[in-house]
Protein backbone atom coordinates (compact mmCIF):
# COMPACT_ATOMS: atom_id res chain seq x y z
CA UNK A 1 0.00 0.00 0.00
CA UNK A 2 1.58 3.29 -1.12
CA UNK A 3 2.13 5.98 1.47
CA UNK A 4 2.03 8.73 -1.21
CA UNK A 5 0.20 8.59 -4.53
CA UNK A 6 1.60 10.73 -7.33
CA UNK A 7 -1.01 13.01 -8.91
CA UNK A 8 -1.17 16.12 -11.08
CA UNK A 9 -1.22 18.45 -8.08
CA UNK A 10 2.30 17.30 -7.25
CA UNK A 11 3.71 18.02 -10.72
CA UNK A 12 5.90 21.08 -11.26
CA UNK A 13 5.44 21.00 -15.03
CA UNK A 14 9.13 20.29 -15.69
CA UNK A 15 9.55 16.71 -16.95
CA UNK A 16 13.12 16.36 -15.68
CA UNK A 17 12.35 17.67 -12.17
CA UNK A 18 9.09 15.69 -11.93
CA UNK A 19 10.84 12.44 -12.85
CA UNK A 20 13.37 13.04 -10.11
CA UNK A 21 10.59 13.79 -7.62
CA UNK A 22 8.83 10.58 -8.61
CA UNK A 23 12.04 8.71 -7.88
CA UNK A 24 12.00 10.08 -4.32
CA UNK A 25 8.28 9.28 -3.94
CA UNK A 26 8.92 5.68 -5.00
CA UNK A 27 11.83 5.34 -2.58
CA UNK A 28 9.70 6.72 0.28
CA UNK A 29 6.85 4.31 -0.50
CA UNK A 30 9.25 1.35 -0.61
CA UNK A 31 10.65 2.29 2.82
CA UNK A 32 7.12 2.71 4.22
CA UNK A 33 6.17 -0.76 2.96
CA UNK A 34 9.24 -2.26 4.65
CA UNK A 35 8.56 -0.46 7.94
CA UNK A 36 4.95 -1.70 7.91
CA UNK A 37 6.13 -5.29 7.55
CA UNK A 38 5.38 -5.77 3.84
CA UNK A 39 9.04 -6.23 2.93
CA UNK A 40 12.48 -6.59 4.43
CA UNK A 41 14.07 -3.52 5.93
CA UNK A 42 16.72 -1.99 3.64
CA UNK A 43 20.20 -1.37 4.95
CA UNK A 44 20.45 2.17 6.32
CA UNK A 45 23.91 2.92 4.75
CA UNK A 46 22.59 1.97 1.29
CA UNK A 47 19.54 4.20 1.76
CA UNK A 48 21.66 7.15 2.82
CA UNK A 49 23.98 6.62 -0.15
CA UNK A 50 20.95 6.63 -2.49
CA UNK A 51 19.70 9.89 -0.95
CA UNK A 52 23.09 11.52 -1.44
CA UNK A 53 23.11 10.39 -5.08
CA UNK A 54 19.58 11.76 -5.56
CA UNK A 55 20.54 15.08 -4.00
CA UNK A 56 23.72 15.47 -6.05
CA UNK A 57 21.79 14.97 -9.31
CA UNK A 58 18.47 16.64 -8.51
CA UNK A 59 19.71 19.71 -6.68
CA UNK A 60 22.21 20.47 -9.44
CA UNK A 61 19.48 20.27 -12.11
CA UNK A 62 17.03 22.26 -10.02
CA UNK A 63 19.48 25.05 -9.21
CA UNK A 64 20.37 25.43 -12.91
CA UNK A 65 16.66 25.71 -13.70
CA UNK A 66 16.15 28.16 -10.86
CA UNK A 67 18.58 30.64 -12.46
CA UNK A 68 15.87 31.31 -15.08
CA UNK A 69 13.16 31.77 -12.48
CA UNK A 70 11.71 35.19 -11.62
CA UNK A 71 12.11 34.44 -7.91
CA UNK A 72 13.84 37.10 -5.84
CA UNK A 73 17.43 36.58 -4.82
CA UNK A 74 16.27 36.01 -1.23
CA UNK A 75 13.83 33.26 -2.30
CA UNK A 76 16.49 31.59 -4.44
CA UNK A 77 18.91 31.70 -1.51
CA UNK A 78 16.23 30.15 0.75
CA UNK A 79 15.76 27.34 -1.78
CA UNK A 80 19.50 26.63 -2.03
CA UNK A 81 19.78 26.65 1.78
CA UNK A 82 17.04 24.00 1.92
CA UNK A 83 19.12 21.83 -0.44
CA UNK A 84 22.15 22.22 1.81
CA UNK A 85 19.99 21.34 4.82
CA UNK A 86 19.01 18.10 3.07
CA UNK A 87 22.70 17.13 2.83
CA UNK A 88 23.29 18.12 6.44
CA UNK A 89 20.32 16.09 7.71
CA UNK A 90 21.36 12.95 5.79
CA UNK A 91 24.91 13.25 7.10
CA UNK A 92 23.60 13.71 10.66
CA UNK A 93 21.58 10.50 10.42
CA UNK A 94 24.61 8.66 9.01
CA UNK A 95 26.73 9.89 11.94
CA UNK A 96 24.45 8.34 14.58
CA UNK A 97 26.38 5.18 15.43
CA UNK A 98 24.00 4.22 18.27
CA UNK A 99 20.95 3.72 16.02
CA UNK A 100 19.76 0.21 15.31
CA UNK A 101 18.82 -0.58 11.70
CA UNK A 102 15.05 -0.27 12.31
CA UNK A 103 15.50 3.03 14.14
CA UNK A 104 17.70 4.44 11.38
CA UNK A 105 15.22 3.43 8.65
CA UNK A 106 12.33 4.96 10.62
CA UNK A 107 14.24 8.20 11.04
CA UNK A 108 15.00 8.31 7.30
CA UNK A 109 11.30 7.69 6.52
CA UNK A 110 10.15 10.50 8.84
CA UNK A 111 12.67 12.89 7.25
CA UNK A 112 11.56 12.01 3.69
CA UNK A 113 7.85 12.43 4.49
CA UNK A 114 8.53 15.87 5.91
CA UNK A 115 10.68 16.77 2.87
CA UNK A 116 8.07 15.66 0.34
CA UNK A 117 5.19 17.65 1.79
CA UNK A 118 7.13 20.82 2.59
CA UNK A 119 9.93 21.24 0.06
CA UNK A 120 8.47 19.74 -3.13
CA UNK A 121 5.00 21.18 -2.62
CA UNK A 122 6.10 24.57 -1.42
CA UNK A 123 9.56 25.65 -2.59
CA UNK A 124 9.66 23.68 -5.84
CA UNK A 125 6.20 24.86 -6.89
CA UNK A 126 7.18 28.44 -6.17
CA UNK A 127 10.35 28.08 -8.24
CA UNK A 128 8.71 26.41 -11.27
CA UNK A 129 5.81 28.88 -11.36
CA UNK A 130 8.41 31.65 -11.67
CA UNK A 131 9.86 30.26 -14.93
CA UNK A 132 9.29 32.48 -18.01
CA UNK A 133 7.93 29.64 -20.16
CA UNK A 134 5.27 28.79 -17.54
CA UNK A 135 1.90 29.84 -19.00
CA UNK A 136 -1.05 31.02 -16.91
CA UNK A 137 -3.30 29.41 -19.52
CA UNK A 138 -2.57 25.93 -18.25
CA UNK A 139 -5.71 26.06 -16.17
CA UNK A 140 -6.43 26.75 -12.52
CA UNK A 141 -4.25 25.10 -9.91
CA UNK A 142 -4.65 24.62 -6.19
CA UNK A 143 -2.84 26.98 -3.86
CA UNK A 144 0.24 25.72 -2.05
CA UNK A 145 -1.65 25.86 1.22
CA UNK A 146 -4.49 23.73 -0.16
CA UNK A 147 -2.07 21.20 -1.64
CA UNK A 148 -0.08 21.07 1.59
CA UNK A 149 -3.15 20.52 3.75
CA UNK A 150 -4.43 17.84 1.37
CA UNK A 151 -1.04 16.14 1.37
CA UNK A 152 -0.80 16.23 5.15
CA UNK A 153 -4.29 14.76 5.49
CA UNK A 154 -3.40 12.11 2.94
CA UNK A 155 -0.18 11.36 4.79
CA UNK A 156 -2.03 10.93 8.09
CA UNK A 157 -4.59 8.66 6.42
CA UNK A 158 -1.85 6.58 4.80
CA UNK A 159 0.02 6.25 8.07
CA UNK A 160 -3.12 4.97 9.76
CA UNK A 161 -3.79 2.55 6.91
CA UNK A 162 -0.25 1.26 7.13
CA UNK A 163 -0.57 0.93 10.92
CA UNK A 164 -3.80 -1.06 10.49
CA UNK A 165 -2.01 -3.50 8.18
CA UNK A 166 1.15 -3.75 10.31
CA UNK A 167 1.78 -7.18 11.86
CA UNK A 168 2.75 -5.58 15.16
CA UNK A 169 0.67 -3.74 17.77
CA UNK A 170 0.88 0.04 17.29
CA UNK A 171 -0.52 3.07 19.10
CA UNK A 172 -0.12 6.83 18.71
CA UNK A 173 -0.45 9.36 21.53
CA UNK A 174 -0.45 13.15 21.74
CA UNK A 175 1.73 15.33 23.96
CA UNK A 176 -0.43 14.48 26.99
CA UNK A 177 0.23 10.77 26.52
CA UNK A 178 -3.45 10.02 25.80
CA UNK A 179 -3.80 7.52 22.97
CA UNK A 180 -5.24 8.95 19.78
CA UNK A 181 -5.02 5.80 17.67
CA UNK A 182 -4.77 2.07 18.38
CA UNK A 183 -4.40 -0.33 15.45
CA UNK A 184 -6.32 -3.53 14.73
CA UNK A 185 -3.62 -5.80 16.17
CA UNK A 186 -4.00 -4.12 19.57
CA UNK A 187 -7.80 -4.23 19.46
CA UNK A 188 -7.77 -7.96 18.68
CA UNK A 189 -5.14 -8.61 21.35
CA UNK A 190 -7.25 -6.85 23.99
CA UNK A 191 -10.65 -8.00 22.70
CA UNK A 192 -11.92 -4.40 22.66
CA UNK A 193 -12.99 -1.98 19.94
CA UNK A 194 -10.77 0.94 18.99
CA UNK A 195 -13.31 3.30 20.55
CA UNK A 196 -13.26 1.41 23.86
CA UNK A 197 -9.47 1.25 23.77
CA UNK A 198 -9.13 5.01 23.30
CA UNK A 199 -11.73 5.83 25.95
CA UNK A 200 -10.24 3.63 28.67
CA UNK A 201 -7.39 4.49 31.04
CA UNK A 202 -4.76 2.29 29.43
CA UNK A 203 -2.76 1.72 32.61
CA UNK A 204 -5.78 0.19 34.39
CA UNK A 205 -5.33 -2.92 32.24
CA UNK A 206 -1.98 -3.44 33.99
CA UNK A 207 -1.70 -5.19 37.38
CA UNK A 208 -0.80 -2.86 40.29
CA UNK A 209 2.81 -4.11 40.45
CA UNK A 210 3.43 -2.95 36.85
CA UNK A 211 1.09 0.05 36.70
CA UNK A 212 3.15 2.67 38.53
CA UNK A 213 6.34 1.54 36.82
CA UNK A 214 4.68 1.89 33.40
CA UNK A 215 3.20 5.30 34.17
CA UNK A 216 6.63 6.52 35.31
CA UNK A 217 8.17 5.15 32.11
CA UNK A 218 5.69 7.05 29.89
CA UNK A 219 6.05 10.23 31.95
CA UNK A 220 9.80 10.07 31.39
CA UNK A 221 9.35 9.66 27.61
CA UNK A 222 6.97 12.65 27.55
CA UNK A 223 9.40 14.72 29.60
CA UNK A 224 12.61 13.80 27.76
CA UNK A 225 11.11 13.37 24.26
CA UNK A 226 13.26 10.27 23.78
CA UNK A 227 12.86 6.56 23.01
CA UNK A 228 12.66 3.76 25.54
CA UNK A 229 11.81 0.08 25.97
CA UNK A 230 9.82 -1.62 28.72
CA UNK A 231 8.36 -5.05 29.50
CA UNK A 232 5.09 -5.25 31.41
CA UNK A 233 2.05 -7.45 32.01
CA UNK A 234 -1.40 -6.54 30.76
CA UNK A 235 -4.88 -8.04 31.19
CA UNK A 236 -5.75 -9.02 27.60
CA UNK A 237 -8.70 -10.73 25.87
CA UNK A 238 -10.45 -13.27 28.05
CA UNK A 239 -8.88 -11.80 31.20
CA UNK A 240 -5.57 -13.54 30.53
CA UNK A 241 -2.45 -11.85 31.89
CA UNK A 242 0.00 -11.39 29.01
CA UNK A 243 3.57 -10.11 28.75
CA UNK A 244 4.25 -7.25 26.32
CA UNK A 245 7.54 -5.79 25.09
CA UNK A 246 6.98 -2.14 24.17
CA UNK A 247 9.26 0.21 22.24
CA UNK A 248 8.15 3.84 22.60
CA UNK A 249 9.50 6.53 20.26
CA UNK A 250 8.86 10.29 20.03
CA UNK A 251 6.62 11.66 17.27
CA UNK A 252 8.23 14.72 15.73
CA UNK A 253 6.99 17.35 13.31
CA UNK A 254 10.36 18.62 12.17
CA UNK A 255 12.02 19.38 15.50
CA UNK A 256 8.70 19.85 17.33
CA UNK A 257 7.59 17.08 19.72
CA UNK A 258 3.96 16.13 19.02
CA UNK A 259 3.54 12.91 21.02
CA UNK A 260 4.56 9.27 21.20
CA UNK A 261 4.29 6.15 19.07
CA UNK A 262 4.40 2.69 20.61
CA UNK A 263 5.24 -0.61 18.93
CA UNK A 264 4.41 -3.67 21.03
CA UNK A 265 5.05 -7.40 20.82
CA UNK A 266 3.34 -10.20 22.73
CA UNK A 267 6.23 -12.03 24.44
CA UNK A 268 4.11 -14.24 26.71
CA UNK A 269 5.21 -17.47 25.03
CA UNK A 270 8.85 -16.40 25.20
CA UNK A 271 8.48 -15.52 28.89
CA UNK A 272 6.85 -18.86 29.64
CA UNK A 273 9.55 -20.70 27.73
CA UNK A 274 12.24 -18.73 29.55
CA UNK A 275 10.64 -19.49 32.93
CA UNK A 276 10.47 -23.19 32.06
CA UNK A 277 14.11 -23.16 30.95
CA UNK A 278 15.17 -21.31 34.10
CA UNK A 279 13.31 -23.84 36.24
CA UNK A 280 14.94 -26.70 34.32
CA UNK A 281 18.38 -25.11 34.63
CA UNK A 282 17.87 -24.61 38.39
CA UNK A 283 16.78 -28.24 38.72
CA UNK A 284 19.76 -29.47 36.70
CA UNK A 285 22.06 -27.24 38.76
CA UNK A 286 20.73 -28.73 41.99
CA UNK A 287 21.19 -32.22 40.58
CA UNK A 288 24.76 -31.44 39.50
CA UNK A 289 25.54 -29.94 42.90
CA UNK A 290 24.14 -33.04 44.55
CA UNK A 291 26.22 -35.29 42.30
CA UNK A 292 29.36 -33.25 42.86
CA UNK A 293 28.89 -33.06 46.63
CA UNK A 294 27.51 -36.51 47.44
CA UNK A 295 28.84 -40.02 47.72
CA UNK A 296 27.26 -42.00 44.84
CA UNK A 297 26.77 -45.18 46.91
CA UNK A 298 25.17 -43.80 50.06
CA UNK A 299 23.84 -40.40 48.98
CA UNK A 300 25.58 -38.74 51.95
CA UNK A 301 28.04 -35.88 51.57
CA UNK A 302 31.38 -36.85 50.11
CA UNK A 303 34.69 -36.03 51.79
CA UNK A 304 35.30 -32.78 49.87
CA UNK A 305 31.84 -31.38 50.63
CA UNK A 306 32.14 -32.46 54.26
CA UNK A 307 35.46 -30.65 54.74
CA UNK A 308 33.96 -27.43 53.32
CA UNK A 309 30.89 -27.72 55.53
CA UNK A 310 32.97 -28.47 58.66
CA UNK A 311 35.19 -25.40 58.11
CA UNK A 312 32.07 -23.24 57.68
CA UNK A 313 30.36 -24.58 60.82
CA UNK A 314 33.52 -24.19 62.92
CA UNK A 315 33.88 -20.54 61.84
CA UNK A 316 30.23 -19.87 62.65
CA UNK A 317 30.34 -21.63 66.04
CA UNK A 318 33.52 -19.86 67.14
CA UNK A 319 32.34 -16.42 65.91
CA UNK A 320 29.06 -16.62 67.83
CA UNK A 321 30.41 -18.80 70.67
CA UNK A 322 27.93 -21.61 69.97
CA UNK A 323 28.47 -25.34 70.66
CA UNK A 324 29.46 -27.76 67.87
CA UNK A 325 30.12 -31.49 68.06
CA UNK A 326 31.42 -34.18 65.72
CA UNK A 327 30.75 -37.94 65.50
CA UNK A 328 33.19 -40.36 63.91
CA UNK A 329 31.62 -43.75 63.08
CA UNK A 330 33.12 -47.04 61.96
CA UNK A 331 31.21 -50.21 60.98
CA UNK A 332 32.30 -53.09 63.19
CA UNK A 333 33.98 -56.07 61.47
CA UNK A 334 33.29 -54.64 58.02
CA UNK A 335 36.29 -56.42 56.47
CA UNK A 336 34.80 -59.76 57.50
CA UNK A 337 31.52 -58.83 55.77
CA UNK A 338 33.34 -58.20 52.50
CA UNK A 339 35.49 -61.34 52.85
CA UNK A 340 32.58 -63.66 53.68
CA UNK A 341 29.72 -62.16 51.66
CA UNK A 342 31.38 -60.13 48.93
CA UNK A 343 31.44 -56.45 48.08
CA UNK A 344 27.83 -56.41 46.87
CA UNK A 345 26.62 -57.26 50.38
CA UNK A 346 29.22 -54.88 51.77
CA UNK A 347 27.67 -52.09 49.72
CA UNK A 348 24.23 -52.96 51.13
CA UNK A 349 25.65 -52.68 54.66
CA UNK A 350 27.08 -49.23 53.85
CA UNK A 351 23.72 -48.10 52.47
CA UNK A 352 21.91 -49.49 55.53
CA UNK A 353 24.12 -47.53 57.94
CA UNK A 354 23.71 -44.40 55.79
CA UNK A 355 19.92 -44.80 56.06
CA UNK A 356 20.19 -45.06 59.86
CA UNK A 357 22.14 -41.78 59.88
CA UNK A 358 19.65 -40.00 57.58
CA UNK A 359 16.69 -41.16 59.71
CA UNK A 360 18.35 -40.34 63.05
CA UNK A 361 19.71 -36.86 62.42
CA UNK A 362 18.17 -33.39 62.34
CA UNK A 363 17.84 -31.35 59.15
CA UNK A 364 20.56 -28.98 60.40
CA UNK A 365 23.10 -31.79 60.85
CA UNK A 366 25.36 -33.11 58.10
CA UNK A 367 26.39 -36.74 57.57
CA UNK A 368 29.28 -37.84 55.37
CA UNK A 369 30.85 -41.03 54.11
CA UNK A 370 34.36 -40.18 55.23
CA UNK A 371 36.06 -43.09 53.51
CA UNK A 372 35.70 -46.89 53.26
CA UNK A 373 33.44 -47.97 56.13
CA UNK A 374 33.93 -44.72 58.10
CA UNK A 375 31.29 -42.01 58.49
CA UNK A 376 31.35 -38.55 60.08
CA UNK A 377 28.51 -36.41 61.39
CA UNK A 378 28.50 -32.67 62.13
CA UNK A 379 26.11 -31.78 64.97
CA UNK A 380 25.39 -28.03 65.00
CA UNK A 381 24.26 -26.23 68.16
CA UNK A 382 25.02 -29.42 70.10
CA UNK A 383 26.97 -29.65 73.38
CA UNK A 384 28.84 -32.70 74.70
CA UNK A 385 25.91 -34.23 76.61
CA UNK A 386 23.45 -33.96 73.72
CA UNK A 387 26.12 -35.16 71.27
CA UNK A 388 26.74 -38.31 73.29
CA UNK A 389 22.98 -38.90 73.54
CA UNK A 390 22.63 -38.63 69.74
CA UNK A 391 25.61 -40.96 69.26
CA UNK A 392 23.97 -43.58 71.45
CA UNK A 393 20.62 -43.22 69.71
CA UNK A 394 22.23 -43.80 66.31
CA UNK A 395 24.28 -46.70 67.62
CA UNK A 396 21.20 -48.41 69.03
CA UNK A 397 19.28 -47.82 65.79
CA UNK A 398 22.07 -49.54 63.83
CA UNK A 399 22.12 -52.43 66.32
CA UNK A 400 18.37 -52.91 65.88
CA UNK A 401 18.41 -52.59 62.09
CA UNK A 402 18.42 -56.12 60.68
CA UNK A 403 20.09 -56.36 57.28
CA UNK A 404 18.43 -59.03 55.16
CA UNK A 405 21.58 -60.07 53.26
CA UNK A 406 23.44 -60.66 56.57
CA UNK A 407 20.43 -61.96 58.48
CA UNK A 408 21.57 -59.71 61.33
CA UNK A 409 22.42 -56.09 62.04
CA UNK A 410 25.71 -54.29 61.45
CA UNK A 411 26.88 -52.63 64.65
CA UNK A 412 28.92 -49.43 64.78
CA UNK A 413 31.49 -47.80 67.04
CA UNK A 414 31.11 -44.06 67.60
CA UNK A 415 33.63 -41.46 68.72
CA UNK A 416 32.48 -38.05 69.94
CA UNK A 417 34.39 -34.74 70.11
CA UNK A 418 33.31 -31.22 71.05
CA UNK A 419 34.70 -27.98 69.60
CA UNK A 420 37.03 -25.86 71.73
CA UNK A 421 37.59 -22.12 71.11
CA UNK A 422 41.06 -22.63 69.61
CA UNK A 423 40.26 -25.77 67.55
CA UNK A 424 40.89 -26.16 63.86
CA UNK A 425 38.97 -28.74 61.83
CA UNK A 426 41.90 -31.18 62.07
CA UNK A 427 41.80 -30.99 65.88
CA UNK A 428 38.09 -31.75 66.07
CA UNK A 429 38.40 -34.65 63.60
CA UNK A 430 41.46 -36.09 65.34
CA UNK A 431 39.78 -36.20 68.77
CA UNK A 432 36.62 -37.82 67.33
CA UNK A 433 38.78 -40.37 65.46
CA UNK A 434 40.75 -41.16 68.63
CA UNK A 435 37.53 -41.60 70.61
CA UNK A 436 36.17 -43.95 67.95
CA UNK A 437 39.31 -46.12 68.15
CA UNK A 438 38.93 -46.27 71.94
CA UNK A 439 35.35 -47.49 71.45
CA UNK A 440 36.55 -50.23 69.07
CA UNK A 441 39.39 -51.18 71.42
CA UNK A 442 36.95 -51.46 74.30
CA UNK A 443 34.82 -54.06 72.51
CA UNK A 444 33.04 -52.20 69.66
CA UNK A 445 29.29 -51.44 69.40
CA UNK A 446 29.61 -48.52 71.80
CA UNK A 447 30.09 -44.76 71.94
CA UNK A 448 33.05 -43.00 73.49
CA UNK A 449 33.97 -39.39 74.30
CA UNK A 450 37.43 -38.59 75.65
Amino acid sequence: MALFYWNTHLETGNVQIDSQHKRLFELTNNIADAVSGQGSLPEAPALLAELIDYANTHFCDEEKLMCRSSLSAAKKHQHICAHRAFHTRVQAIAAKSDLEQAEAVNEILNFLVNWLVTHILKLDHRMVHGLPERSDEEGPSLSVQEILIAALNESERRFRQLAEQAPTMLWFAGISGAREFVNREWSEFMGLSEVDMKAADWSLFLPPDDRERYRAFLDERLRKHDAGTIEYRIRAKGGHLKWVLEKVMPRLDGDRFVGLIGADTDITAMKETTATLEKLVAQRTRELERLVNSDPLTGLLNRRAFDERLDLEIQRAQRYQRPLSLLFIDIDHFKQVNDRHGHVVGDEVLRAVATVLKDGLRATDAACRYGGEEFAVILVETDRHEAFSIAERIRLAAENNRIEQLDKSATISVGVSVLSPEDLAVDLVQRADNSMYVAKKNGRNQSCMQ
